[in-house]
């Protein structure tokens, strides 16, 4: 039997760390408490800060054509892990004016070097950020002022360059263009310091293209004075879909300015200290003109508050500092925080690729708080972050709960408090839970809810120094009826209903996979908190997954009001699927996985089905029964194995992956990373543990890809040390396993370790064996809620919006079915069978039937000579079959049948209409005339002399949706 685990509360090892002084603000307190870690600290060969190759990951495969891009669309450039600045080069290709919104490694261009930046988006041509690029030129300046302006012609002042002109190491990038120009960068957490060496060029100028953020530009300004540019722009946030945000900046150099001019449209004036645009890409900026060969070294200042604070962020996180000191803290900011993580032994190749990973995943989420603790919110008031706090900001929710937000928070504590307190002050200030937030912008992207999955994560995790409570209270309030407080697509009718129809499109099925995900891990704090109430509430909502699956095909698959849809090819990317198709998301249930099994068929079958979904690891999204593991919604299925008893296979699989889909090369990432999702899920794989079960901290176990790996918890006293001695010579499965000394058969394990810290053993072999394979062995499936009731079917008068019963916003009303004699906890006797129904004494707004799905409803070992069945159809009639268990383990198939709730005078299967009502409830809040029905099933003989234990639900219906009010053994003869 699959089992529901009672998790304990969370234990947040050591102390906590103090906060540094101001000083050392710009590179160190996010990573507080941290040692710095040498190659011998770390292991044999290449340490980790040398491994990290930023150029991998910034090229387009052009030969895949999977459905999302072949490309990670990271960038090389210099930033300190979580830092609000991202100083880099952004690309331009010339054969075709492809500039991607990001650094494409084809490109011969650069676009110049801004201070902002997002890794691994999406939303090709809408990446965002890249705010006030620089472009150091060297051509003519007849009469003093550009030849063109830049908002004319910009591609007249685009860089060319070549790769094996640049370098890059964490926190530090160097370009020498075309043009004979230098270019070295670097950054604090908030600065950015750059060094323009012109000493080979004609002529020494620097344009700032204050318009020349990547998205739409709705505003811009700039002003010179002396040795100092400022100004702000206002631009549009990730992919464009909603939420405008305003940068500010205040740069100084170190050498004077001889001429200076600005441009604003298509005019350049000479000697013009300020411009501004109103929308026009390009539209405003200033051009300095230094001594010829000057080397210029500029502090950039960057605030989301006011010009004020960008020059304060610079002023304090750089004031005394030169270039070079700046680039060498940077340096030994990434070499503590990639030290977190030391992994011994691996050729050079797996480790450049397992550290470049460890730092494309450390790139977001983003300080956003400036130097004083002064923030813009998302209700667009500056707020003062809480002593010793980072606001934190720029979630990809939907990737980021599926394994980077747990790497944060293991490897960073402190960060992980910080993030889940942004997120709650970012609820307050909205109202609602946005789910791709963009710096301040509360947008919408992607199916789903996750950040709630992602908190839940974080907290499970140990980062639990936030306003917990407030976090539960505001899942609560804005998760439930009515749906006024909500951003959840469809959420009127997946509260009222647990599924959303296909009929909606939208993606509808697997954002009824990802609202269960998410409903689970609201239960999962909530169980943590001791609200038990809201723990039974979400578990019964994250069985919802039930719902949309098919017993006739064993499939999840998209589902009407008026049934599945069996005609459905789960094999193409459609309305139904994320990103995705429908064999990829059939596995994405990770916190009840051992149901799945079952209601796939069992261990045998779903294995075979496995291992044929896994012969092609990245097929895409066209026409294919594969998996796609450059893409999310693939994540947690390779650890399905684990649930049936196949560890080594999990094992094999994620060696294929990181063997076939990653690499070296500029291309060495499948997909787009999403913030370092991806890349956080590469070392998941190497590290031979994986958080599967989102919404907890429990590790479902692989195998290590390395001989001995030590995590250490920055701040804290948490370690965990992983030791598979003999892996680089070919051992690669796991034979044995010892935790913290004692030795275990488990494939997992719980989140007391991982909060603890401890040691894993392994016992590694060069062929499978039969660790892992026990009944007892598997990880554990989360059943709880699953017999709960799951449909909320009554209304009171004048709130239909607390409902629904045929998923069109139509309810029975309470006031009505009360008059007619059912009332909550009414008895409903059913003439002379000894059958008495009562009536579901439930409060307005909580589920009052179920929608069957196979749940058990105990009878306590009743005798009875029949069963019957109170309920309805809608958009029926609609059957199904019932199983009977009686307690000497025997069972007993019986069919159901009900009619449609509005039938006139067409009753179907010998149903008795019980109870009947004169109008329902609609979703607006008013009625309409329809006389609606509850019926009672004709009884079907039981065995007299057998006592019935319990009966299992339909699993589900041949169309329509069956609703169940309740069930009752007859007591009476029964006649035919």
């Amino acid at each position: 039997m699959w089992r529901s685990v009672t998790r304990p509360r969370p234990h947040r090892p050591g102390p906590r760390p103090r906060r540094l002084l101001a000083g050392a603000l710009a590179l160190g307190t996010v990573l507080a408490g941290l040692v710095p870690v040498t190659a011998s600290a770390s292991g044999r060969g290449v340490d980790p800060y040398d491994a990290v190759d930023q150029f991998i990951g910034t090229r387009l495969d052009t030969g895949q054509d999977k459905g999302n891009s072949a490309y990670g669309d990271t960038y090389p450039g210099a930033t300190v892990p979580f830092g609000m600045v991202q100083s880099s080069p952004t690309t331009y290709r010339s054969g075709d004016g492809d500039q991607k919104g990001g650094y494409e490694y084809t490109a011969d261009r650069l676009r110049g070097f801004g201070m902002t930046r997002l890794s691994g988006t999406g939303c090709e041509g809408r990446f965002s950020a890249f705010d006030f690029p620089v472009l150091p030129y060297t051509g003519e300046l007849p009469g003093g002022a550009l030849p063109v302006s830049p908002a004319t012609r910009i591609t007249d002042y685009y860089l060319p360059f070549r790769h094996d002109r640049e370098q890059a190491r964490p926190g530090y990038y160097k370009v020498r263009t075309d043009n004979d120009v230098s270019t070295e960068l670097t950054a604090t957490t908030r600065t950015a310091v750059s060094r323009y060496d012109f000493s080979g060029a004609a002529r020494s100028a620097l344009l700032i293209d204050v318009a020349g953020s990547n998205n739409r530009v709705f505003g811009s300004q700039v002003t010179v004075s002396g040795n100092t540019v400022s100004g702000w722009v206002e631009s549009a946030a990730v992919c464009d879909v909603g939420g405008r945000y305003r940068a500010y900046f205040s740069t100084t150099f170190d050498r004077p300015v001889r001429a200076f001019g600005t441009w604003q449209g298509g005019t350049v004036t000479p000697g013009s200290a300020t411009a501004r645009s109103t929308g026009d890409p390009h539209g405003a900026g200033a051009y300095l003109v230094f001594d010829q060969g000057a080397r210029v070294t500029a502090k950039s200042g960057l605030s989301y508050v006011s010009v004020a604070g960008a020059a304060h962020n610079r002023d304090t996180e750089t004031r005394s500092l030169g270039f070079g000191q700046v680039r060498d803290r940077a340096a030994r900011t990434w070499r503590e925080a990639l030290g977190t993580l030391a992994a011994d032994g691996g050729a050079r190749e797996r480790r450049v690729t397992f550290y470049t990973a460890l730092y494309h995943a450390l790139l977001h989420p983003n300080v956003f708080d400036d130097a004083d603790g002064r923030w813009t919110g998302y209700d667009g008031q500056v707020h003062q972050v809480a002593g010793g706090r980072h606001e934190y900001v720029t979630y990809s929710g939907w990737d980021a709960y599926r394994g980077q937000a747990q790497l944060v928070a293991l490897l960073f504590p402190k960060v992980g408090d910080d993030i889940n307190q942004s997120i709650v002050d970012m609820v307050r200030q909205t109202g609602t839970w946005p789910n791709w937030p963009h710096l301040n912008q509360s947008q919408q992207k992607m199916s789903g809810d996750s950040l709630q999955s992602l908190l839940a994560s974080v907290d499970a995790f140990g980062s639990t120094h936030y306003d917990r409570a407030g976090a539960l209270a505001s899942m609560k309030a804005t998760q439930s009826l009515p749906a006024t407080a909500t951003r959840r697509a469809g959420a009127q009718q997946y509260f009222s209903t647990g599924f959303l129809e296909s009929r909606r499109g939208g993606s509808a099925t697997s954002t009824t996979l990802e609202y269960a995900i998410d409903d689970f891990g609201i239960a999962q704090l909530a169980g943590r908190l001791g609200d038990r109430d809201a723990y039974g509430t979400f578990m019964a909502r994250a069985q919802n997954w039930q719902n949309v699956f098919d017993d006739t095909t064993r499939q999840i698959r998209p589902r009407d009001r008026t049934g599945f849809d069996r005609g459905f090819d789960l094999s193409r990317r459609g309305d139904q699927f994320d990103q995705a198709t429908g064999y990829q998301y059939g596995w994405l249930v990770p916190h009840d996985v051992g149901t799945l099994i079952e209601k796939r068929g069992g261990i045998a079958r779903v294995t075979a089905e496995l291992d044929e979904h896994t012969k092609d690891l990245d097929a895409g999204v066209y026409g294919v029964t594969g998996a796609y593991l450059s893409n999310q919604p693939s994540f947690s299925m390779p650890y399905v194995y684990n649930w049936l008893r196949r560890p080594d296979r999990t094992a094999d699989v994620l060696r294929r992956a990181v063997t076939e889909l990653y690499g070296t090369s500029p291309s060495g990432l499948p997909g787009n990373d999403d913030l370092g999702s991806l890349s956080a899920w590469y070392v998941w794989a190497n590290l031979g543990v994986y958080p599967s079960v989102y919404g907890t901290a429990d590790l479902v176990v692989s195998a290590p890809m390395f001989d001995h790996v030590r995590i250490r918890s920055a701040g804290t006293g948490r370690t965990l040390t992983l030791r598979a001695d003999g892996v680089s010579q070919g051992r690669v499965y796991v034979a044995g396993l010892r935790v913290d000394g004692r030795r275990t058969t488990r494939s997992w394990v719980d989140e007391g370790f991982t909060r603890r810290g401890g040691t894993l053993t392994f016992t590694m072999a060069r062929t499978p064996g039969t660790w892992g394979t026990g009944a007892g062995d598997v990880p554990p499936s989360y059943t709880d809620g699953a017999d709960a009731r799951n449909d909320i079917g009554t209304t009171p008068a004048g709130r239909g919006d607390l409902g629904s019963l045929d998923l069109s916003g139509n309810s029975l009303s309470r006031d009505r079915l009360a008059a007619a004699g059912a009332a909550p906890g009414a008895r409903l006797p059913l003439g002379a069978t000894g059958a008495v129904f009562t009536w579901p004494d439930t409060a307005p707004g909580e589920p009052d039937n179920w929608i069957p799905h196979g749940q058990r409803i105990a009878l306590g070992g009743a005798r009875g000579t029949g069963i019957t069945f109170l309920g309805l159809a809608t958009n029926g009639p609609a059957q199904g079959e019932a199983v009977v268990e009686y307690t000497d383990g025997s069972t007993q198939r019986v069919p159901v049948g009900l009619t449609d709730w509005t039938p006139g005078t067409d009753y179907r299967f010998g149903n008795v209409p019980l109870v009947t009502t004169e109008g329902r409830n609609t979703a607006g809040g008013g009625s309409d005339s329809a006389q609606a029905k509850v019926f009672a099933t004709a009884p079907v003989a039981l065995d007299p002399d057998r006592r019935v234990a319990s009966v299992v639900l339909p699993q589900g219906s041949d169309r329509g949706v069956l609703h169940l009010f309740d069930v009752a053994l007859t007591s009476g003869p029964l006649t035919d």
